[in-house]
């Protein structure tokens, strides 16, 4: 991406410039921390309702696609054993420090088994029946490119769910051809850093062709620190469901739906439009 420079007398000016920050995982963590302990705390309430009052170092979680690791660094101070991946591996790198500064063991057969991996095909590096609770919020299971994809994914989770475990979804349902153009703006700041986030959806048209699936997604963000900010633009695909197409879903991946949440754990009726938590179960 060429870069962006101010003019010659910026020199009593912040200077400008444009950068990739898929190689700098702090900036997301930053922009995210605000809401990081709420959403742990409810991470935990749906624990409990679904899995049973339990000592946090009695369960082991789950999360594809992990990013930096703030849920599970969170999670993981309080006492719970955390399995995580990502396929960027700066994210894990990141995610796997991040840790160790808290005092967590890394490593396989540890506290805390951090690994590069991809949403489909994962299940061979996490033991069988050996997750309590796995979760994917805030629509990043819908980074997955097909129905195939999804399928592959969720029986790769159902294979290393226990008995009894849980899969929590968080998905936005799409309404196609009644939705307009929408836009949200994410804040964070962490020291001297401040990260900015504007982030503006194109909704799926809805129809048979692939591209009909798509929802559009146009991501600017700037991270500013020390009076130098740092641009990065970014365009990709989110795959679209309605409620019909996602309970279909559910039923030929084997899994039952268990109840629709808030993310406080709290019943929550699906709307389409609208964000819920699925809560999912294996079947048998």
């Amino acid at each position: 991406m060429p870069a962006r420079t101010t003019a010659p007398d910026s020199a009593q000016q912040p200077s400008d410039r444009v950068e990739h920050l898929y190689g700098k995982p702090e900036v997301y963590d930053i922009l995210h921390a605000p809401d990081t302990p709420w959403e742990v705390g409810g991470l935990f309430r749906i624990a409990r309702r679904f899995l049973g009052p339990r000592e946090p170092s009695s369960m082991r979680w789950l999360e594809p696609a992990c990013g930096s690791g703030r849920y599970l660094r969170l999670a993981a101070k309080k006492g719970v054993r955390v399995v995580g991946f990502d396929r960027e591996p700066e994210m894990i790198a990141y995610a796997s420090g991040k840790l160790r500064e808290s005092g967590v063991s890394v490593g396989r057969g540890r506290a805390a088994d951090l690994f590069v991996g991809d949403m489909v095909g994962f299940e061979s590096r996490v033991r069988a029946r050996s997750i309590d609770m796995a979760f994917n919020l805030i629509n990043t299971i819908r980074h997955l490119p097909s129905d195939r994809a999804m399928l592959e994914h969720l029986r790769g989770i159902a294979a290393v769910l226990r008995p009894g475990g849980v899969y929590v979804v968080g998905i936005s349902l799409s309404s196609y051809g009644n939705e307009e153009p929408d836009e949200d703006v994410w804040r964070g700041r962490r020291g001297k850093t401040e990260v900015t986030q504007i982030v503006s959806y194109t909704p799926a048209p809805g129809g048979r062709a692939a591209a009909a699936r798509s929802e559009r997604v146009h991501s600017h963000l700037m991270a500013k620190s020390r009076g130098v900010v740092a641009h990065h633009d970014d365009t990709y695909n989110l795959r679209a469901y309605d409620t019909k197409q996602w309970r279909s879903i559910i039923r030929r991946s084997g899994f039952r739906l268990t109840a629709t949440i808030d993310e406080q754990g709290e019943d929550h009726t699906p709307r389409e439009p609208g964000y819920c938590l699925y809560v999912l179960a294996p079947l048998g």
